[in-house]
């Protein structure tokens, strides 16, 4: 027993280093596209913008406000909010982990299975997303991933506690942020329910938990945000949504880790590899994160977290070190640093032009003509400079124009995509007239596939044509961006 109570206390100084890892390593790259789009924007909404009506995001409005904590945090301190969020996802962490702890301790759980369920989960949401740090998605798993565990608990027969209840919060939580990872939290509780022949688990406490909080999100868009959810969504769906790479380039990736959690479970806990077997809700929650990813359609590598997490906590969490053989442990390494190497691979679509735009502008007004969110974000934060953009992007432009392209629309659908179209060409006018940036940066690409002018495409109206003469072209060696810069007084 006191040996039992010395490695029950040495997890949590395994968690503290593994957390301070994190926080050295994400100091300096923290700042993706991303990430640095929404810590603007929800600047923005501290300004007094308001989503759907003058601040345009793709997202649902709970996506800008996820990250203002840390803006407010950060005007209250004088600490970066980068930093702060790399704070508050730690903090997260720590939480997730006592759930875990507290639902496991409830249903009595071996000493030895709570300890590695603390160290695993803490290396999966602290040092395996190196590359998707502090995306949605990334908050989000954390989020839910309490919900499986309880999940996985009640199929043994067991009882979580009342802890379940914040389990559910969590739940609820995720899939606010991020819908498609209701496949995620759902499926267990499907296969539960053909386990027991019995709707019980759909009532469960954590379950009406999850619901109430959906619920009481879905009210909060209908009555608070009204213009996003009926004027901008429907735009959303018609010219964004239908982009989507090929099923088979979606399902390579998904196959290849389900398939190796299955092996790896069949070699490291044959006894649990069967259908009641406890490591059963994990598989099924790496099955709706595969679901997610290929759902999402779009191959970005955060959106593969859910299924990552879950399809190598499906066989781990049932690993004992004295019964594990050398190669399959050595095997199991290298597959979770490939699986980390996958998710940390970054596109850089556009040459470094931090210093270019320095040399144009000291903390200028910035905007972009284009649709790929990098061009601008973390741009802006890092030149200290102001985004006057209503949006980080026209990427509702693209998709339209994109749709066009490759598809026969209907009279009505090709028109609606005009429509979209000059949405953005007088949202973009609107910001140029009030915003008077000084530096514009323009895309050369229509969504990073195919030469496009992005430049013409603006002149092509009147107005904007109008607005765009008070700026002159300068030089870019990359060549993928144009930079316009605000004419001097003399130039005008």
């Amino acid at each position: 027993m006191p040996a039992s109570h010395f490695r029950m206390s040495l997890r949590w100084l395994i968690v503290a280093a593994l957390l301070l890892a994190a926080l050295l390593v994400q100091i300096p790259i923290v700042l993706n596209p991303d990430l640095a789009c929404l810590l603007t924007e929800g600047e923005q909404v501290l300004d007094g913008r308001k989503p759907g009506v003058d601040l345009f995001e793709l997202n649902p409005p709970l996506s800008v406000y996820l990250y203002m904590p840390a803006s407010m945090l950060a005007r209250t301190t004088g600490i970066a909010p980068e930093v702060i969020v790399i704070i508050l996802i730690l903090v997260e962490i720590v939480v997730a982990l006592l759930i875990i702890d507290r639902a496991a301790a409830a249903a009595r759980l071996a000493p030895e299975e709570r300890i590695i369920a603390t160290c695993l989960f803490a290396f999966l949401f602290a040092i395996l997303p190196i590359g998707v740090f502090g995306q949605r998605e990334h908050v989000a798993v954390i989020a839910l991933t309490p919900f499986i565990a309880v999940t996985a608990i009640r199929w043994r027969g067991l009882s979580p506690g009342p802890v379940a209840v914040l389990a559910g919060l969590g739940a609820g939580l995720a899939m606010s942020i991020k819908p498609h990872l209701a496949l995620v939290v759902g499926l267990p509780i499907v296969l539960a329910v053909f386990r027991q022949r019995s709707l019980r688990p759909l009532f469960s406490p954590e379950a009406m938990m999850a619901a109430a909080v959906v619920i009481g999100y879905g009210a909060v868009l209908v009555f608070v945000f009204p213009a996003y959810l009926f004027d901008y969504a429907p735009m959303v769906s018609a010219a964004y949504l239908p982009l989507r790479m090929n099923l088979g380039d979606l399902l390579s990736f998904p196959a290849m880790v389900m398939a190796g959690s299955i092996v790896f479970l069949g070699l490291l806990a044959p006894h649990e590899f069967k259908m009641g077997g406890s490591a059963t809700p994990w598989l099924v929650a790496a099955v709706g994160g595969a679901a997610s990813f290929v759902l999402q359609g779009k191959h970005w590598t955060y959106t593969a977290f859910a299924l990552c997490v879950f399809a190598i906590a499906a066989p781990l969490l049932h690993a004992r070190m004295r019964t594990m053989r050398m190669p399959v442990m050595i095997a199991g390494l290298a597959a979770i640093a490939l699986i980390g190497y996958c998710l940390s691979l970054q596109v850089r679509p556009f040459p470094p032009l931090k210093e270019r735009v320095q040399a144009l502008a000291k903390h200028p007004r910035l905007i972009t003509i284009g649709d790929h969110v990098a061009l601008g974000h973390p741009l802006v934060r890092e030149v200290n400079g102001t985004w006057v953009g209503s949006s980080c992007v026209q990427v509702l432009a693209a998709g339209a124009m994109m749709l066009q392209k490759t598809r026969q629309p209907t009279e009505g659908e090709r028109a609606r995509l005009d429509g979209i179209i000059d949405f953005e060409r007088r949202h973009l006018l609107a910001d140029l007239r009030a915003g008077r940036p000084d530096v514009i940066l323009v895309d050369t690409h229509l969504l990073s596939a195919v030469p496009f002018d992005w430049l013409a495409w603006a002149r092509s109206d009147p107005d904007l044509a109008a607005e765009l003469s008070r700026y002159r072209e300068v030089e870019d060696a990359g060549g993928r961006v144009r930079i316009l810069v605000a004419r001097s007084g003399s130039e005008r």
